[in-house]
């Protein structure tokens, strides 16, 4: 493909992105396999270039303002290519596949866009945050809002957890090594490794045989730190696509009883073929109308671990999908902060005396965490913060990178994706 073609293929692909009804990744999947001809050099620059401009909306969109012109995703990709320095009238020539000639007030601005200065912009420009986010994020963040949010914008490393169900767990690098795929060791976790290099899951062996699953190192330690070895009852009571519930049965060694439940059937039940290719025969898939569901009841007191993983803002995943930060609104946060409430209050009946509530999310809001936790035990009493340092000494063995009670992971920190964990033990 010409240079001018890949442009306006990047303009297609952001025009369905910024429809907003399906993600970036599944929407530029689709693009690629109606499009066999596109080499995979083409594919590479195509989806740099849309992450690329998805990462700086904000800052495209604020040029474009400035000089009084609209943001469509052509004047972003022109943009984009200016703030590039590519040469932008030999790329929009209007040959046959590649965007229109420039013309009119786009050839007007072309300077003006090349002499701004995006230093000038307010902060939630600069960082790309929606600006009704902004006391939320500097009363969580204090005094790492900036780096925070810095690190948020930049490209996520592909992790890897290795399955310890699987007979040669122990082979998996030297594995995915014979494939051309060099990783390193995770920082934190024993199951994690980690590339940089952009792979298709689809055609790696190790991933068809159950030996690696796709898991970030954050999540893979909330698994580790629910301690669910040698539990007989576990629930993973917000499972969704089934990575942590996976990580769990591996923590279990395929023994006791593992619930994966969801309110979407669909997607509890897309879990089947990553189970049977892990080797997983512990887990019950169960969907739940919601989160006071009758079934529910069967299990009081009954619960050695539960995890939530929260329905959340997904502020702590934003390096993966850059275009979910402009999705949420106040409304939504607003309702998933009463969503996790209520599900908080509706699983504490489940769990047994000793046994153990984790409540984790991929945020950092302190609305979404901390607060939660605090309100949570003043309404219940019975039970009490087991502290993270203390279990991941048992856990782990390894230096506890994490301070107080709970496990904040931060990008800019941990290279990791930001994620909260809180571990609850029930006393009676």
């Amino acid at each position: 493909m010409k240079p001018s073609a890949r442009l306006q293929s990047a303009i297609e692909i952001l025009d369905a992105v910024f429809d907003g009804k399906r993600p970036a990744d599944a929407l530029i999947g689709d693009y690629f396999k109606a499009r066999r001809f596109a080499g995979s050099k083409d594919r590479r620059a195509i989806t740099d270039r849309v992450y690329r401009i998805l990462r700086a909306r904000a800052k495209l969109g604020w040029m474009a303002e400035q000089v009084e012109i609209s943001s469509s995703p052509r004047i972003l990709v022109l943009i984009d290519c200016i703030v590039q320095g590519e040469e932008v009238e030999s790329l929009f020539d209007g040959d046959q596949y590649a965007p229109t000639a420039l013309k009119g007030r786009e050839l007007e601005v072309l300077a003006q866009l090349a002499a701004l200065d995006i230093a000038t912009a307010p902060d939630h420009i600069r960082l790309e945050y929606p600006e009704w986010l902004d006391a939320d994020l500097r009363s969580s963040l204090g005094n790492d809002f900036e780096d925070v949010l810095t690190a948020l914008n930049e490209e996520a490393p592909l992790d890897l957890r290795i399955n310890a169900l699987h007979p040669d767990a122990d082979q998996a690098q030297g594995e995915l090594a014979k494939q051309q795929i060099e990783t390193d060791q995770g920082s934190y976790s024993p199951l994690c490794l980690r590339t940089r290099k952009k792979v298709k899951l689809g055609g790696i062996q190790a991933y068809k045989d159950g030996l690696v699953d796709v898991q970030d190192e954050g999540s893979q330690l909330i698994a580790l730190l629910s301690e669910a070895e040698g539990a007989e009852l576990v629930m993973d009571f917000c499972a969704g696509g089934g990575g942590k519930t996976l990580a769990l049965a591996a923590e279990m060694k395929n023994q006791g009883h593992l619930y994966a439940l969801d309110i979407s059937s669909t997607r509890l039940y897309k879990m089947k073929r990553r189970l049977e290719r892990a080797g997983v025969e512990n887990v019950l898939l169960n969907p739940i109308k919601n989160e006071v569901d009758p079934w529910l009841k069967q299990f009081e007191l009954r619960v050695d671990r539960l995890l939530i993983d929260a329905p959340c803002s997904g502020l702590g995943a934003w390096r993966r999908n850059p275009e979910s930060r402009w999705k949420i609104t106040s409304e939504l946060l607003e309702d998933m902060i009463s969503r996790q409430e209520r599900i908080l209050k509706s699983a504490a009946a489940l769990i047994q005396p000793g046994g153990r509530l984790i409540y984790a999310t991929c945020s950092l809001l302190k609305r979404e965490n901390e607060d939660q936790i605090a309100k949570f035990l003043k309404e219940n009493d019975n039970f009490v913060i087991k502290s993270v340092q203390e279990v991941w000494d048992n856990r782990l063995g390894t230096p506890c990178p994490f301070d107080g009670d709970f496990m904040i992971m931060r990008p800019d920190l941990h290279h990791s994706d930001g994620f909260f964990c809180a571990i609850l033990e029930r006393t009676n």
